[in-house]
């Protein structure tokens, strides 16, 4: 809703806060304060002004009901400013505007037509121009004002007879500055609003885009607030006395800059309060090279391969990897929130000082929860609900991580376990594995883990889920376990990758695989029949070598 041409050349904006346009000797509040509420298509029409000045630095001030309607203060060239006044005229009824309704005097009193009230407004220093907006098209031959000012030229016959016409009607009334009607044509534009619910959108609309230029993407709700908050200022101006308070009867570009301002700092702080730091899918690193469901017993096996690169087990890059998944390990969503691409180092280094800070992990168990975190976010999608390596259950730490799968089937909890085996050990996992799964699926050891899970999670910051009374404080156990998966990761030292690269590698890993699966799953089937347990199998050339490469980067980024 701006007028035509933009800003005129050598435009300087005003430095102080203009006085506002009220003539002191005709200064009253008669019709105003208290008639003007419910004007609401004018306070619609001021607010549109308003946000036009966010960005228009040619604007310098918004004034409502003081020369006019609304005011609009623009820096002139070479210092001062220029005057834009703006009536605004609803009618009920749907006929058009004819300059005979411009025209019409009030008792035939001179001065009280429409066309003559926004002339008289022109009684202040700078050059004056005139907007008129309505709900109802212009007749005819007026609508020619709705062309934009520079728009317009000598040879617009149109323009040229609307002006006419109404500068010949009343051609001795001048306002104070000595202008006539042919002088109020040639600066008039008509702009039509007919419908007010349209408007307040494309306001909305325009601060919503605003918002989006500074770099921030608020919700329809937050912006909506905002322009309410916006139209309460406009209407709080309006209804400001003229005589009392004259002064806050108008908004400067300055006091408007820095309510924008405010609210560009709270969508900020709302989007980092909700947003949703785990929707970031990444690139997959593990490659499964055994699948193998189960549904009947409720076991499924899935191993993944770190792969060979030029006949070379890639354990650097893997270290790499899991690195990188730190800070979604150690540091909680709304911190990780607040951090953008640019600070991801910054990220990872909080995130390894949290981990000194809250006591020492061995590198080893921290290596397996990384694995297990990645492998679930990746190939299934997860959302954590809580890290709980630092989080203890009657003293010990029964599950390790908490993890939300969204299912169409039904949401799923998935509570994991990890462990680092060496070949030696290779004999007694089966029997630790049952022993610390039968710790852990303890309904009161269960009970418990749901409250640390309750404690830990930010729902705002997760997806919509519905994980129904499984997640109620005081719910039944049974519930729980209706949802409940238990993914139990195990990174064993490999004798086939132990052996180097071969062609067939792949297949000698599968073998090893499906038999220490087959050792596990025997030790599992009795008392665990109702539990869905999900073994996760990672092969590794050396446990010790591959920790000891870990720690040894972790000290690069504290």
């Amino acid at each position: 809703m701006r007028s035509g041409g933009g800003p005129p050349l050598g435009w300087k904006h005003a430095r102080m806060p203009l006085d506002s346009l009220i003539d002191p000797a005709t200064a009253s509040d008669a019709g105003g304060v208290a008639g003007r509420r419910g004007q609401k298509h004018q306070d619609h029409v001021a607010a549109s002004y308003v946000i036009a000045m966010l960005s228009d630095p040619s604007i310098a001030q918004i004034e409502c009901e003081t020369a006019d309607d609304v005011t609009i203060r623009r820096a002139a060239p070479g210092g001062g400013t220029d005057n834009e006044y703006v009536q605004v005229k609803t009618t009920d009824n749907e006929d058009k505007w004819t300059a005979t309704a411009l025209l019409a005097r009030e008792d035939g009193r001179e001065g009280t037509s429409i066309a003559e009230r926004s002339l008289a407004c022109d009684t202040h220093p700078g050059e004056p121009t005139f907007r008129l907006v309505t709900n109802r098209e212009p007749r005819g031959n007026l609508a020619s004002f709705k062309k934009t000012r520079n728009a317009r030229s000598a040879a617009d016959a149109n323009f040229q007879t609307a002006s006419a016409s109404i500068a010949k009607r009343y051609a001795s009334f001048k306002s104070r500055n000595g202008r006539t009607l042919a002088d109020w044509c040639g600066k008039l534009l008509w702009e039509v609003e007919p419908d007010l619910a349209r408007l307040a959108d494309r306001n909305t609309l325009e601060l919503h885009k605003l918002a989006n230029k500074a770099g921030e993407r608020p919700s329809t709700v937050d912006v909506v607030a905002a322009y309410g908050e916006l139209l309460n200022m406009v209407i709080d101006a309006s209804d400001a006395s003229r005589v009392l308070t004259p002064e806050r009867k108008r908004i400067t570009r300055e006091d408007a800059r820095t309510w924008w301002r405010s609210r560009i700092a709270a969508f900020a702080a709302e989007t980092r309060r909700i947003v949703k730091v785990y929707r970031v899918r990444t690139d997959e690193f593990f490659s499964r090279f055994v699948f193998l469901p189960e549904d009947t017993i409720n076991r499924t096996l899935a191993a993944y391969d770190v792969e060979y690169d030029g006949g070379r087990w890639r354990s650097e890059e893997l270290v790499r990897h899991l690195i990188d998944w730190i800070p979604e390990v150690v540091l909680p969503p709304d911190i990780l929130a607040t951090f953008d691409h640019l600070s991801a180092r910054a990220t990872l280094s909080r995130a390894v000082k949290a981990c000194e800070v809250r006591g020492a992990l061995p590198a080893e168990e921290l290596l397996t929860e990384l694995m297990l975190h990645a492998i679930l976010r990746h190939h299934h999608g997860s959302e954590p609900i809580a890290c709980k390596i630092f989080h203890m259950s009657g003293g010990r730490m029964t599950f390790s991580s908490a993890h939300i799968l969204l299912d169409d089937a039904g949401d799923q909890l998935w509570l994991g376990q990890t462990r680092v085996t060496v070949a030696a050990d290779r004999a007694t996992l089966p029997s630790a594995v049952a022993a610390s799964l039968e710790a852990a699926l303890n309904r009161t050891v269960l009970r418990e883990e749901r409250e640390i899970v309750l404690q830990l999670r930010h729902p705002a910051h997760l997806s919509d889920h519905d994980l129904g009374r499984s997640m109620a404080a005081h719910g039944r156990v049974d519930d729980l376990l209706s949802v409940l998966h238990v993914p139990v990761l195990i990174a064993y030292d490999s004798s086939v990758l132990g052996g180097g690269f071969s062609d067939n590698y792949l297949e000698d890993l599968r073998t090893e695989a499906e038999d220490i699966y087959k050792d596990l799953k025997s030790e599992l089937q009795t008392d665990f029949r109702d539990v869905r347990i999900h073994i996760f199998l990672i092969p590794v050339e050396c446990a010790g070598t591959l920790a000891r490469a870990f720690e040894a980067a972790l000290r690069t980024h504290r």
